[in-house]
């Protein structure tokens, strides 16, 4: 049975008001060769965001009713109002930007990781998602070039050193016949779900253009491979799926999924993820894609409505 809350955060969505499904085109600040804006545009959850405590930091009610922190979140915010800081050069948001950073290495564990699975009452074997990971490091390498603060740049590295650890070793790595994968997260088996992959990427750029360091470089080289590689299990034939489970992607993750393919295109200069994004884009131009895709998805959610854990 669909609940009143599954109903209402849907609605948001379709709206254009839920700071989940917040519109994230290519970022409008990034560069190639540095770290300047951010690769996907989170000006908008900034923008959406209506719940912050007495600090600034985003805060968001959980379905049981407990509000809590949630680091990808944290995170996301960060780096949305580090590019409304270089749109508008208004310190107030240099200032929200640096205060979820804070925030961010003050919560980092000794490991260097956040947890944000148990902090949302899910399981999962692993504490830790590469999604939240790479965009927490890239959150702490913008304050650490901002400020010359140079322990953001350490608990930045420490962030990527775990996203890079096998799961074996509680990391979000994931290593299969000489492929690379990131783990947003980790089920049995294995869902990979594509655009915590990507966000965990971005990241990982980040550090090799921030350090020197030869682990984070093949790293880089071997997983945007393997991404290049395994698109074709993300390929409906119509649409794009949301994970290597077969799930397809609603209207708001197939857009997603564009814009991220656009800046992998970009930064990369690979001819597998210039076909996909061609063809996708393709997808998303028919009217025929777009409406068997919504009606599919639909009955995804009615068959299979699942757990809604995040409310707002």
């Amino acid at each position: 049975m669909i609940t009143i809350g599954q109903w209402a955060k849907w609605f948001r969505m379709l709206a254009g008001t839920s700071v989940q499904h917040a519109l994230q085109g290519p970022g409008h600040f990034y560069a190639k060769d540095k770290i300047v804006g951010y690769y996907n545009d989170l000006r908008n959850k900034v923008h959406l965001t209506k719940e912050l405590d007495n600090s600034g930091i985003p805060i968001h009610l959980l379905a049981s009713g407990q509000r809590v922190y949630l680091p990808t979140a944290v995170a996301q915010y960060g780096l949305g109002a580090y590019d409304l800081y270089l749109e508008t050069g208004e310190m107030v948001y240099r200032q929200k930007a640096l205060t979820c950073a804070g925030w961010l290495v003050k919560n980092q564990d000794q490991r260097g990781g956040w947890d944000i699975w148990h902090r949302i009452g899910t399981y999962s074997p692993i504490l830790y998602s590469a999604m939240t990971q790479g965009e927490g490091a890239s959150l702490l390498f913008r304050a650490a070039m901002e400020t010359g603060d140079t322990n953001y740049f350490k608990q930045a590295e420490r962030a990527l050193e775990l996203m890079l650890l096998p799961l074996s070793l509680g990391g979000t790595s994931r290593m299969e016949q000489g492929r690379l994968y990131l783990e947003e997260y980790v089920g049995e088996p294995p869902n990979t779900i594509l655009n915590g992959w990507v966000f965990a990427i971005f990241g990982l750029y980040d550090g090799v253009l921030a350090t020197s360091r030869d682990d984070f470089r093949q790293s880089l080289s071997l997983t945007v491979g393997t991404l290049a590689n395994e698109l074709q299990h993300y390929d409906a034939e119509y649409w794009s799926y949301y994970d290597q489970r077969g799930c397809l992607a609603s209207p708001f993750y197939h857009r997603l999924h564009l814009a991220l393919l656009q800046i992998c295109v970009d930064l990369f200069e690979v001819d597998q993820l210039k076909n996909y994004l061609l063809r996708w884009q393709g997808y998303q131009g028919k009217l025929i894609n777009r409406s068997r895709a919504f009606a599919i998805k639909a009955w995804q959610k009615l068959r299979e409505p699942g757990q809604v854990v995040i409310v707002k």
